[in-house]
Order: C-alpha cells, then structure tokens, then sequence
C-alpha cells in the first residue's frame, strides 16, 4: 500500500503552501503592534494588529490543513489509477490550485483587505500550485525525492515499520 502516510506528507505540503503567503504578513503586523505599544501610540490600532497576526497565524494553519487534506486525500486516490509523474503532477497542480483559494480568505480577512498583500498572494498562487506539482509524486507515495517530505518517526530504523515488523512483512 505505497498511498499510507499520504495524508501526513500532504499536510507538510499544504502547511509550506499556507505559510508562505500569510506568515510574512503576520510578522508585520505583529511588528507594527509592537512599534505602535512601545511608542505611545493608538492602542486599539495595536490590539487590532495583534488579532490580525492571530488570525492570519490561526488561519493560515487551517487553510494549510485544508490544503493538505485535499492534496493527500486527492493524490492517494488518484494514485491508484494514475502511476505515471507528470499526469500526476497535474492532478497535484489543479488541486492545490484550487485549495489554494483558501489561503485568499485568510489573507483578505487577516490584512482588512489590503490590496498589496492580497496582489502579492495572488502572486505567490502559482508558485504554490507548481510546489504541490513538484511534490505530487512524494505525497502519492510514488517516489521519496523530498526527503523533508518522509519524516522519521521515533525510534525508526530502516526496514522496520512503526510496529516493529520489517516492512516486507507489515
């Protein structure tokens, strides 16, 4: 069963395609909030700086698990008919393409509408879309060219599946 762990490998994808976009976004407004604390200025202004870092952070986190789901769950399915990389790395694309659409929310909502940063996200969409293209392969399970992708988990030796049976045999 080469789909098993597809859905965690689909998450670490799907977290790298939300953080990209909004984490940098959360870091300035955490920067202004703390600029405008020390310096005396409009606390309500700080305080809603410092909701929109939570909620870009908090919400990025659940567009990224979202993201992954949909990469996992849809690239393990597709995995059984498609074998071949660059059919599914299509199929990688168009799904995190369109589950990138998610991660426009939160930045829309999480920047009170800023034009540059929702101009920005909207150029980072297809690079996120060619990132779960290139990684399509390793989520699927096909391939183990990302090693980022394939964590280790506690106490694994090579071999040996989670249980401590060798993996020929589990």
């Amino acid at each position: 069963m080469r789909e098993r762990g597809a859905l965690g490998r689909g998450m670490r994808v799907g977290m790298v395609m939300a953080g990209v976009p909004a984490l940098p976004w959360a870091a300035l407004t955490l920067v202004v909030a703390v600029v405008e604390f020390a310096t005396g200025g409009d606390t309500g202004f700080a305080t809603r700086d410092l909701r929109y870092c939570g909620l870009l952070v908090a919400g990025s986190a659940v567009a990224g698990v979202f993201m992954g789901s949909v990469l996992g769950g849809g690239l393990a399915l597709v995995s059984r008919f498609v074998v071949r990389p660059w059919p599914l790395a299509f199929v990688g694309a168009l799904l995190g393409g369109l589950a990138f659409v998610s991660e426009f929310a939160v930045v829309a909502v999480g920047t009170d509408g800023g034009y540059a940063e929702i101009a920005v996200t909207f150029l980072a969409w297809p690079v996120m879309t060619g990132v779960a293209a290139a990684h399509s392969s390793d989520i699927a399970g096909l391939t183990r060219t990302w090693g980022w992708l394939w964590g280790r988990g506690i106490g694994r030796r090579r071999g040996v599946c989670g249980h401590g049976v060798p993996e020929h045999l589990g």
